[in-house]
């Protein structure tokens, strides 16, 4: 590790996502717990604009590498990794949840949030597994408790997030009804594991979904996309069923009627992976740390069985950046974006 200086792209000021900066950057010396990566891919997500225009929840120092997904090569640990993470090592294939600074040659993680990928997971698939898919799999399992042979109704399913959920939830037994705006991007969905695919037509949606539901509704929503989905998701429903609110990717926060939650015995349930990564009010990443890497574990031992294929993903070289960033933004994508270095 002769050279000390790598390059990244930096967000100096609070702002729109085009004018962040590649810059030549000193590498910094590891603090006690972390591990530091040779990043050769990573994944951009829809709240990247958020980080860098400082309307996130969280927001970084300035000023910050933006990027919280990445997969590589472990370059170095910290000494007292050896005993915290015996299972790193240097020269590793790794994916890892950072807080931020994915977007770079380089990156710096906490030893809690770095796991182990198996070698018949493809490097080049693999940035999407630590967040994307973790985010999908948990809010399905531990939040909605989602059992095999229940109807689930997955919004922006051709998106990172809504085709992880796709795939997830066929895995784990469910009939899945997915949406998506184009005839493109609902066959994406179907060959990932939806049973149907559906336009994201809120007027149409209710009659269509309780038509294909044994129950007369889907008993669990995966809602990442908001607004006029969310209000229709409500009577797409079954009695009983649970709405999962996972982001706002429409633009806006919808607004539930209390009355319809009563008479249809529904649950709305917020699902915020980050708690669990370190990202909430307080950093509890150690306390689930032991969870979190069996969770990662289970999803990367099914996507080397092929029990789940490997994530569909669409990639960029780093001269391409804003090209990458910009197919993100304006939900273009089909699967996950990924930057590779």
């Amino acid at each position: 590790m002769a050279d000390k200086h790598y390059r990244a792209l930096v967000c100096t000021h609070w702002g729109h996502w085009n004018e962040l900066e590649l810059q030549a950057l000193q590498r910094p010396v590891l603090a006690p717990g972390q591990v530091r990566i040779r990043v050769r891919h990573a994944g951009i997500g829809f709240a990247l604009s958020l980080f860098v225009a400082g309307t996130y929840q969280r927001r970084p120092p300035l000023p910050f590498t933006p990027g919280t997904e990445v997969a590589g090569e472990i370059m170095e640990v910290a000494p007292d990794v050896r005993q915290l993470r015996p299972d790193l090592r240097t020269g590793q294939r790794v994916i890892a949840a950072l807080d931020w600074g994915a977007l770079a040659q380089e990156a710096v993680a906490l030893a809690h949030t770095v796991y182990a990928l198996p070698d018949a997971v493809p490097l080049c698939a693999a940035a999407a597994l630590p967040i994307t898919y973790a985010t999908s799999w948990s809010a399905l399992q531990w939040a909605a408790r989602l059992q095999a042979g229940e109807s689930v109704l997955v919004h922006g399913a051709s998106g990172g997030l809504g085709m992880a959920a796709v795939q997830i939830a066929s895995h784990l037994g469910a009939q899945v009804i997915a949406t998506a705006s184009t005839e493109e991007k609902r066959s994406a969905a179907l060959v990932h594991g939806a049973a149907h695919a559906l336009p994201s037509d809120a007027v149409a949606l209710p009659t269509a979904v309780k038509a294909l539901c044994p129950a007369g509704g889907a008993q669990v929503v995966f809602d990442p996309v908001g607004g006029d989905l969310a209000d229709a998701s409500l009577r797409c429903m079954a009695p009983g069923g649970r709405l999962l609110a996972m982001g706002f990717a429409s633009g806006r926060i919808p607004q539930f009627p209390a009355n319809l939650l009563l008479v249809k015995n529904l649950g709305v349930l917020g699902f915020n992976y980050g708690r669990y990564i370190g990202w909430g009010l307080t950093d509890e990443r150690a306390v689930h740390a032991p969870a979190v890497q069996a969770l990662v574990g289970q999803i990367t031992q099914a996507v080397a069985s092929g029990a789940i294929a490997a994530p569909r993903t669409m990639h960029f070289p780093l001269p391409q950046w804003q090209q990458a960033l910009d197919t993100t933004m304006s939900r273009r994508a089909v699967g996950k974006v990924i930057l590779d270095f």
